[in-house]
């Protein structure tokens, strides 16, 4: 039997064919000769990566657990028509911070065709902001440490080259508005009154350092290989949200409020109108925001600006 594309496949498809039909138009700065397509991804990176165990048979991702296609990486492979095996290439786990990447892929045998995707730092800024609200460092440390922190990727990314030859790196989304921020903004603003903005800028000046400092090379690489970056943090701050059916409201609540997203976070437990949120949880965005990053991450790739 066939079944009608549901809202968000159709978008996808759509999202897809203006790319493709944007690479057969020419769009961009060149045109792309021997494209890559990759045949295997591997992933590493922290929570927004994190594909859940087997012994849940994966369905204790970091979001909404609905048993559709929830997280970033999947859509991506699904984008380019990957089988992937989360039991094999995917190494991604919740409190992973930039220092914990590199033993993610120990021992990892890297084959011809591999596409290395990395995304971290999102531990870092949350580590460093609880620090600061506990007062073991104040706003200016954390904001320079988070900007060597994002040299720190972009460098390990680059090290990475002597491995894979295609490597995509995600900077890291600003949690300025996020639940988490809320939560904790009264607390932030008892202990550094003087902050202009209060803690919603505190977070923003630490993504915005981080980010700033994985820049470097973008873009530079020889034709066909290298590290591409794909800009997260604008995506999430400009998105058309209210046309993928995210509500203003749903910008800034958690569609499972009285629990973290896991194993216990599912289309039962989660409000019902769970697609109109950005939020699983405090900090973990929803099953559209996920999707909505691997289409938009595959278009990239797919265009002048990937390989």
């Amino acid at each position: 039997m066939i079944k009608k594309m549901s809202k968000w496949t159709m978008q996808v498809v759509a999202l897809t064919t203006m790319g493709l039909l944007c690479l057969l138009a020419g769009c961009g700065s060149s045109s792309k000769y021997d494209e890559f397509f990759p045949t295997r991804i591997v992933s590493i990176g922290d929570f927004l990566s994190y594909q859940g165990t087997p012994v849940n048979a994966f369905n204790d991702k970091l979001t909404v657990n609905d048993m559709t296609v929830n997280n970033w990486v999947t859509q991506l492979a699904t984008s380019y028509n990957i089988a992937f095996d989360p039991s094999s290439t995917a190494f991604a786990t919740p409190k992973a911070t930039v220092a914990d990447l590199p033993k993610q892929l120990s021992g990892f045998v890297p084959k011809p065709g591999d596409m290395l995707v990395i995304n971290a730092g999102m531990n870092d800024i949350l580590n460093h902001t609880q620090a600061v609200l506990n007062k073991t460092e104040t706003p200016d440390q954390a904001v320079s440490l988070l900007g060597a922190l994002g040299t720190a990727y972009q460098l390990f990314a680059r090290d990475q080259l002597k491995n894979f030859s295609h490597i995509l790196i995600l900077n890291a989304y600003d949690l300025k508005g996020s639940p988490f921020a809320q939560k904790n903004a009264a607390r932030f603003a008892a202990a550094w009154p003087n902050y202009a903005g209060g803690l919603s800028q505190f977070i923003q000046d630490e993504t915005r350092n981080f980010n700033n400092k994985i820049i470097s090379n973008a873009g530079t690489y020889v034709s066909g290989q290298g590290v591409r970056l794909f800009d997260a943090e604008v995506l999430y701050l400009s998105a058309d949200f209210q046309g993928y059916g995210i509500t203003t409201a749903g910008l800034t609540l958690a569609a499972c409020p009285v629990v973290m997203a896991g194993i216990n976070c599912t289309a039962k437990s989660a409000d019902p109108n769970y697609n109109t949120y950005l939020y699983a949880d405090d900090i973990n965005v929803t099953p559209v925001a996920q999707r909505l990053l691997g289409a938009y991450t595959y278009t990239f790739l797919r265009s002048a600006k990937g390989w």
